[in-house]
C-alpha cells in the first residue's frame, strides 16, 4: 500500500513501524509552522494551562524552529502509539497486526482484515483516541514537575500535551475512515446489516467532509481543506470495500479459481517462453520444476535479452500465493493493497493447484451485483407453463 516507505530499525510490541517519504514533507512543514508560530503557542498554552513559560528566550535565533522540530517528532511518537493501541486492541479479537506506517495526514496500523465480531471495531477504534488522552495524561504529569526556567520543555511539553487531546477529539469524529466513523459503523451494524451500517456511516461522513472542506476554506486552512478532501475520497474506498465483502461473503479461493494452468519451465529458453505467450495469449505464467512452484515470469521481464537467455534467468522468485481455502475477500484485499494480476494457488504441501487472476474476482462481483438485483417476477412461477 504504501511502496515508498522505509522500515525502521526497531518494533513496537513486535509491529514494524514504517516511514512513507511524505512524512519527511509534513516534519518540515510542522517545523516551520511551529517555528513560525512560537509566541501564539506560548500565549495559548499559558492561558489554557496555566502556565507561566517566558516567550523571550524561546524566539532567540534558530531556537522557534529547533521547538517546532522536537515538537513534531514527539507528536508523531504520540501518532504511532496512537496506532499501537489500534494494534494491541486488534490482537486481542485474534487479528494479524502488519505493521504501522507514518505518513503526511498522521499514521496507519494495517490489519489482514477488520474483527468482524459485534462491537469488535468499535472496541479497536476507540483504542486510537484512548491512548491519545493517556499519552496527553502523562505529558501533563511531567509538566507539572518542570520547575519554572525550562521554558523550551515546558513549551514541548504543553504542545504535546495539547496535540494529543486535539487528536483524540477529531479522530472521534464519526466520519470514517476515521475512528469516530468506526464506532458509529460499529454501534449501527449491532442492529442492522454491515453494508447498510457502512452506507450510513459514509453519507454522514460526507457531510462532515464538506463541513470541514467548507469552514477550512473560509479560515484559510489549507491542511483541513486537505484532511476534508481525504475524509470525502476515503469514504468511496470504504463503501466499495463493505460492498465487495458482502458480494463475495460465503465464497473461497477455491470457488473462483482456475484450475487448469498453464506452466513453463526454469530451462526454456526466452523465444519458446514468447512463443507460448504469443500462441495462449496470456502474459504471465508460473514457472514449475519437478512440480514445484519456483518462481513466476512475465512479459515485463523480457527485455533485451541475449540468446541464451532462459526463463530461470528472467523469472521472479518471490510469487504471491494464497491458500485454496482463504476467503475471496482476503485474496481481493491482497490483490487491490499490492496491484497484483494475479495469486497462485498452492496447497499444503507447496503444490500449485491453480491461480486466481484479478479477472476472476471481477467477473464474480459482477455475476453477484446482478444476481442480486434481478427479482422474480409476480406472474413467474416455478413450475414454468
Amino acid at each position: 500500500m504504501f511502496r515508498n516507505a522505509y522500515t525502521l530499525p526497531f518494533r513496537l510490541l513486535g509491529i514494524p513501524v514504517r516511514l512513507d517519504l511524505s512524512f519527511l514533507l509534513i516534519l518540515l512543514l510542522f517545523t516551520w509552522m511551529i517555528g513560525l508560530q512560537v509566541g501564539v503557542f506560548t500565549r495559548l498554552f499559558n492561558a489554557l494551562l496555566g502556565l507561566t513559560i517566558d516567550l523571550r528566550p524561546l524566539v532567540r535565533g534558530g531556537t522557534p524552529f529547533l521547538l517546532g522540530f522536537l515538537s513534531t517528532l514527539g507528536l508523531f511518537v504520540g501518532v504511532a502509539l496512537h496506532e499501537l493501541g489500534h494494534a494491541v486492541v486488534a490482537r486481542r479479537f485474534g487479528v494479524q497486526v502488519k505493521d504501522i506506517t507514518l505518513m503526511f495526514l498522521g499514521g496507519v496500523v494495517q490489519f489482514d482484515e477488520m474483527p468482524r465480531q459485534r462491537g469488535a471495531e468499535a472496541l479497536v477504534a476507540i483504542a486510537g483516541p484512548i491512548t491519545s488522552l493517556l499519552i496527553a495524561g502523562v505529558c501533563w504529569f511531567v509538566l507539572q514537575a518542570v520547575p519554572t526556567g525550562f521554558d523550551a520543555t515546558l513549551f514541548v511539553l504543553a504542545f504535546l500535551t495539547f496535540q494529543n487531546v486535539v487528536l483524540a477529539l477529531f479522530n472521534l469524529l464519526p466520519a470514517l475512515p476515521l475512528d469516530g466513523g468506526r464506532v458509529l459503523r460499529s454501534l449501527l451494524a449491532l442492529r442492522l446489516p454491515y453494508l447498510q451500517a457502512t452506507e450510513i456511516s459514509a453519507a454522514i461522513s460526507r457531510i462532515i467532509a464538506l463541513l470541514l472542506g467548507f469552514y477550512g476554506v473560509l479560515n484559510l486552512n489549507l491542511l483541513l481543506v486537505i484532511l476534508a478532501f481525504f475524509i470525502y475520497t476515503a469514504v468511496r474506498g470504504e463503501t466499495q470495500y463493505a460492498q465487495t465483502s458482502e458480494l463475495l461473503a460465503g465464497l473461497q479461493v477455491r470457488d473462483l479459481m482456475t484450475r487448469e494452468v498453464i506452466s513453463v519451465e526454469p530451462d526454456w529458453p526466452v523465444s519458446q517462453l514468447m512463443q507460448l505467450m504469443l500462441i495462449r495469449k496470456h502474459l504471465g505464467y508460473p514457472v514449475l520444476e519437478d512440480g514445484r512452484l519456483v518462481g513466476f515470469v512475465k512479459l515485463q521481464h523480457v527485455r533485451d535479452l541475449d540468446e541464451g537467455t532462459t526463463v530461470r534467468d528472467i523469472m521472479a522468485r518471490e510469487v504471491s500465493t494464497i491458500a485454496p481455502e482463504a476467503s475471496a475477500v482476503e485474496a481481493f484485499r491482497r490483490i487491490s493493497e499490492r496491484d497484483l494480476g494475479r495469486l497462485v494457488v498452492v496447497d499444503a504441501r507447496g503444490e500449485m493447484v491453480g491461480i486466481l487472476s484479478k479477472t476472476d474476482l471481477i467477473r464474480t462481483l459482477q455475476v453477484r451485483l446482478v444476481g442480486s438485483e434481478v427479482r422474480p417476477s409476480p406472474s413467474s412461477s416455478p413450475g414454468g407453463a
